[in-house]
C-alpha cells in the first residue's frame, strides 16, 4: 500500500507542475507584447523569447547597439559582436576603428526586419555627419539606409560584422 500511495503522490506532483508549466505558458501568450522597464531590462534575451518574436529580438538588440554607437560607447557597442569575434578582437582595437571612422551618428530607427531561420537583415534609417577628408562634405549632415546582418549563436542575436 505504501509503495502505491508513494506512486500516487509522485503523479500528483508531475500532473501539478505541468498543469503550472501550462498556466505560466498560457499567461506569456496571452500578453500583448508588452515592452521591459526598469530591471525587467536585464533580462537575458533568452528569456524575452517566450514573449517576442525573433524579429521583435533582433529589432531590440540593433536598436541598442545603435544607440551605444551614437552615444561613442565603444564597450557597450562592443558586447553586440559575437563572442568568437570578440576573443579575436580586442575592445582597443574595436574602438580605436570606431574612433577613426568619417561619421559621428546622431539618429538611428530601425525600418525593417527580415528574418530567415539563424539569419536576420536589419535596415536602418542612419542620420550621421560627415567627419572624413572631404573638405565640401564635411560637416554635412546625411541620412542613409544600413543594412546589417545577425546571426542567432549560443542562444542569443549577435552583429555579424562584415
Amino acid at each position: 500500500m505504501t509503495i502505491e500511495k508513494s506512486s500516487m503522490n509522485q503523479s500528483r506532483m508531475v500532473l501539478g507542475f505541468l498543469l503550472g508549466a501550462a498556466v505560466v505558458l498560457s499567461a506569456g501568450c496571452s500578453e500583448k507584447d508588452a515592452e521591459p522597464t526598469g530591471s525587467q531590462q536585464n533580462v537575458a534575451n533568452v528569456t524575452q523569447s517566450a514573449t517576442k518574436t525573433r524579429e521583435q529580438q533582433v529589432a531590440q538588440r540593433a536598436q541598442e547597439h545603435m544607440d551605444a554607437l551614437i552615444a561613442r560607447n565603444w564597450e557597450k557597442a562592443y558586447a553586440y559582436l559575437p563572442p568568437a569575434t570578440r576573443q579575436l578582437k580586442p575592445l582597443q582595437v574595436y574602438a580605436n576603428r570606431m574612433n577613426g571612422g568619417a561619421m559621428l551618428r546622431t539618429a538611428a530607427d530601425i525600418k525593417e526586419v527580415d528574418c530567415e531561420e539563424n539569419v536576420c537583415t536589419v535596415t536602418i534609417d542612419l542620420a550621421y555627419i560627415y567627419t572624413g577628408t572631404i573638405e565640401a562634405m564635411r560637416g554635412r549632415e546625411t541620412r542613409s539606409l544600413l543594412k546589417e546582418k545577425w546571426i542567432l549563436s549560443q542562444g542569443n542575436w549577435w552583429l555579424a560584422e562584415k
